[in-house]
């Protein structure tokens, strides 16, 4: 007999469910527009799907391009640029779809099929719709989430949510179902997840970790229930055996296929990361320098504040109170605490934990936190139906309510994320460069847009933001290079900027040969061949970024007190969390409460006009709280720092001309302590930077503000306001 009402309950839950995966694309439509994917990241995969269409649907062994000279070994795990490409594929044989549209739309199919996984995990965990429909919400409408998987953003982390969801789902039917087929599933859903995330080992090593804590944890339950300090463990064994057995199946078949596919295992993906969050050996030298990969003090106010801005205050809650809430209702009516209950707990401490090590791992607790907080709707669903309807309505009305605002601010975090598109000055430089520079020419420049220019123009980069070690990229791994681009950067002694860039335009025989030794017959030809001309980028963005230029180039910054703060002024400090011996860095000078955080060149806004006792005018300009006054006498202009000290040296544009004037005031009559340093005003005079003297003469102070004026080697071949694009000459 058909069960009508069964039939209406899933037709509910289906509506629903497509609304969810409506909901989840619809926000993030907002840069569907764009005319190439988004931001830095993205141009990897997507450049790299492209080869794969190009190239017969293999990819090649070597990549030229990427870390030149000589390049990388590409990495072995190719799952999301593979399935960028049947995406276009399916999409260009039902629409004419071009490539660029179809990578473009990649991360919305995919956000559009997490619901699907999440909601099973939630509804198999719980029993019910209700807890599969919130994680489903949660899993997808995330702060963290939206922001990396808008339409265009089609880096890595759309599938690392969807196949986080897949993996853990079925690797706990396997365990409970203990059948041939769900085994089969869980390891194929295991080695997707790793294809596309070479990470995707972490549902694995997570629910080992999970095995080893059961014991201890129902002990300590058995005492709570029985009162007594009981070590009966016969009980415990059976349960640990009955999970343990299909997730050892699965953990073995998968180590071997993983190592047969691409020399790895579940213990050198944990070592890896280990490494790479500093809680082993020593991570790649750049990490101090990205944001996200900062150390942050989750138990602070304003560290836990910071996860709640990106996770979302209600799957935060759910997840450290009503999950242990739970847990705690079960304990008081002596009801036994589920396996799935003590893992999803486990789950969400170490993802939680990681976060300790940079926010950027907030992404994978927005993973763990979704699964905890539709688990514990569906249980207060399950424990409050049927009962007084009073408090059911208002449990509920509240949660509906914050789900609601959940959403609402899922759709403002969306529409606020349409800032990622490349302006169209890069557009115009990176056009010039597809036209004008050859094939095999090489682009130096920061690290940042290194992807961004080889996606785009096809052409080798010096380095680029796929991190690449000392046993990947020989001779010269990130490390070497990183500071060697800071040295170019900071240095104000030409020839040892030339010096330095020169040798990245070929290996020299000996490094040929190492490289040749190490990676044998996939080293292409052209690898070792010497680049036929440079090209070197200064762009406006590395203003905010040449503190790191600066550090990495192996200056550093000589404070020692408060005094000596005092009187080095616009000196580079980075804000690391230490520096040498003898030294302090930004981060600690300003939590001593002895400063503001200092980087530098120092960034001034204009803050008001006054007058000077003789009537002059007085342009006061502020950075966090420090002030330059330039004062106007008749046609001079004349800086000064903090009432106490005269710049020597400003540079301004006067009105209606596009050339800047320089003023030396070397010689200006002053009672005043002098600092050889240098004022640039912008042409709105709406900001100015101020230029300590040991960075005034860089090469980056000297080809993006003075293109290039007095340099021998860099000739300037395009400019437009964001960007100058420089030929080397090694002449």
């Amino acid at each position: 007999m058909i069960d009508l009402n069964k039939i209406r309950n899933w037709s509910i839950t289906l509506g629903i469910l497509l609304f969810i995966i409506f909901l989840s694309t619809w926000v993030r439509l907002s840069t569907i527009n764009s005319p190439t994917v988004l931001d830095y990241d993205p141009f990897w995969w997507y450049r790299y799907a492209k080869i794969i269409l190009e190239n017969g649907f293999k990819m090649p062994e070597w990549d030229i391009l990427s870390f030149y000279p000589p390049g990388r070994p590409t990495e072995p795990f190719q799952g999301w640029p593979y399935t960028i490409a049947i995406f276009y594929k399916i999409l260009n044989s039902l629409s004419g779809m071009d490539f660029t549209r179809a990578a473009i739309i990649s991360p919305l199919i995919t956000v559009a099929l997490i619901p699907i996984p999440a909601f099973f995990l939630g509804k198999f965990l719980t029993g019910n719709n209700i807890a599969g429909l919130a994680t489903a919400i949660f899993a997808t409408l995330t702060p963290a989430f939206i922001g990396v998987s808008m339409a265009g953003y089609c880096d890595s982390d759309a599938p690392v949510v969807f196949y986080s969801f897949f993996s853990v789902l079925f690797t706990i039917l396997a365990m409970k179902k203990r059948s041939i087929p769900f085994y089969f599933l869980a390891i194929l859903a295991n080695l997707m997840f790793i294809y596309n995330w070479g990470g995707g080992w972490i549902t694995l090593i997570l629910f080992l970790v999970f095995i080893l804590t059961i014991i201890p944890f129902r002990v300590l339950e058995d005492v709570i229930h029985t009162k007594k300090l009981t070590l009966s463990l016969s009980g415990v064994l059976k349960e640990v055996k009955t999970l343990f057995i299909p997730l050892i199946v699965i953990i073995l078949i998968t180590n071997v296929v993983g190592f047969i596919l691409w020399r790895m295992t579940m213990f050198h993906s944990l070592f890896g990361g280990l490494v790479f969050t500093g809680l082993v050996g020593q991570p790649l030298i750049v990490n101090v320098s990205v944001a996200e990969l900062q150390p942050i003090n989750v138990f602070s106010r304003e560290g836990f504040l910071a996860v709640v801005s990106r996770v979302g205050l209600l799957p935060v809650i759910l997840t450290f109170f009503g999950l242990p809430l739970l847990v705690l209702y079960k304990l008081y009516r002596r009801e036994r605490i589920a396996f799935e209950e003590i893992f999803l707990f486990l789950w969400a401490l170490v993802m939680f934990y990681l976060i300790t090590r940079g926010i950027r791992f907030s992404l994978l607790f927005s993973i763990a936190a979704a699964t905890s907080a539709g688990y514990a709707i569906g249980n207060f669903y399950n424990y409050l139906k049927g009962r007084n309807l009073v408090i059911f309505s208002t449990a509920f009305g509240l949660v509906g309510l914050l789900i609601l605002m959940f959403i609402s601010d899922a759709i403002q975090i969306g529409y606020a994320s349409s800032g990622m598109l490349l302006s169209q000055n890069w557009y115009d430089m990176l056009d010039w460069l597809k036209s004008n520079a050859k094939k095999d020419a090489i682009v130096a420049t920061w690290w940042d847009p290194g992807h961004i220019i080889a996606g785009y123009t096809g052409l080798r980069v010096h380095a680029d933001g796929a991190h690449c070690g000392p046993t990947v990229c020989i001779p010269y791994n990130h490390n070497v290079r990183i500071q060697d681009m800071g040295r170019i950067m900071s240095t104000s002694d030409e020839k040892e900027a030339i010096s330095i860039l020169k040798k990245y335009m070929q290996l020299t025989p000996e490094q040929c040969q190492e490289v040749k030794q190490k990676f044998g017959d996939i080293i292409p030809k052209e690898a070792c061949e010497p680049a036929s001309e440079m090209y070197f980028i200064s762009s406006n963005d590395l203003i905010g970024k040449f503190t790191w230029m600066n550090y990495f180039g192996g200056y550093r910054a000589p404070i020692k007190s408060n005094a000596d703060f005092q009187a080095n002024p616009g000196v580079c400090c980075a804000s690391t969390p230490k520096t040498e011996p003898g030294q302090i860095s930004c981060g600690e000078f300003a939590a001593q409460g002895k400063g503001v955080w200092v980087w530098c060149p120092w960034i001034f806004s204009f803050s008001e006009v006054k007058q000077d006792q003789e009537g002059n005018p007085v342009y006061v300009y502020d950075y966090a709280g420090l002030k330059i006054a330039i004062i106007q006498k008749g046609d001079n202009l004349i800086p000064i720092y903090n009432n106490r000290f005269l710049i020597n040296h400003l540079t301004f544009f006067p009105q209606g001309s596009a050339k800047p004037q320089a003023i030396d005031l070397t010689r200006l009559n002053t009672s005043l302590e002098r600092i050889d340093g240098l004022i640039w005003i912008d042409p709105s005079f709406r900001n100015l930077i101020y230029f300590a003297p040991s960075i005034k003469d860089s090469i980056f102070t000297r080809t993006f503000f003075f293109d290039g004026e007095g340099l021998k080697h860099f000739d300037l071949v395009y400019s437009n306001p964001e960007i100058r694009l420089y030929k080397l000459n090694f002449d």
